[in-house]
């Protein structure tokens, strides 16, 4: 029900973009309860919102426009452009769970193409395991931990999404280099 995404400048810590999209439940349209208390969503965001097909192509002229503007490419498109001057970006997800099972799985059974960008990124949460030798508990966990507040609302798309790029700064910062996790692409 909601589509969020910040792009972080992993040389400054600086939020440089957001996107942000509600998505019209197609199937089941009406909100639970649970949904509406554990999000924070309303029932006439999703209705204002969009469909998950026009949500997809609205994000990825958003990305191709940051693309162009910032000289960005991503891990799917390094065999088709020149390297000199770019930039290489990839997702960074708090688990799976996003790309991996929900968006993944989405696409599938409503065959719809998933863009290839978002077939690889970061799993955050195995990342921090990892390098931290300890298990998160959560991302507010995880934050609290390295005695970093977390902002907003749990479970907004926008405001996790917010504070999972600050959890990765942080970790560039304590030396830890980010590498994928998970790929879809061949």
């Amino acid at each position: 029900v909601e589509f969020p995404a910040v792009l972080l400048n992993t040389a400054s810590g600086e939020v440089e973009a957001e996107f942000h999209s509600y998505v019209q439940p197609q199937e089941h349209p009406l909100l639970s309860a649970f949904c509406t208390e554990l999000t924070g969503i309303a029932q006439n965001q999703v209705e204002e919102g969009v469909p998950l097909h026009i949500c997809l192509s609205q994000f990825l002229k958003w990305i191709q426009k940051i693309q162009k503007e910032k000289k960005i490419l991503f891990i799917s498109d390094i065999p088709n452009h020149s390297m000199s001057e770019t930039k290489l970006c990839t997702f960074v997800t708090w688990t799976d769970w996003d790309l991996g099972v929900c968006l993944h799985y989405e696409c599938k059974r409503k065959q719809l193409r998933k863009p290839d960008i978002l077939n690889t990124w970061i799993d955050l949460k195995a990342t921090y395991r990892l390098f931290y030798n300890r298990k998160p508990n959560g991302l507010k966990g995880a934050l609290q931990d390295l005695g970093i507040a977390f902002v907003g609302r749990e479970h907004s798309g926008l405001d996790d999404s917010r504070n999972t790029a600050r959890l990765a700064w942080r970790m560039i910062c304590d030396g830890c280099v980010l590498k994928v996790t998970k790929s879809f692409n061949k």
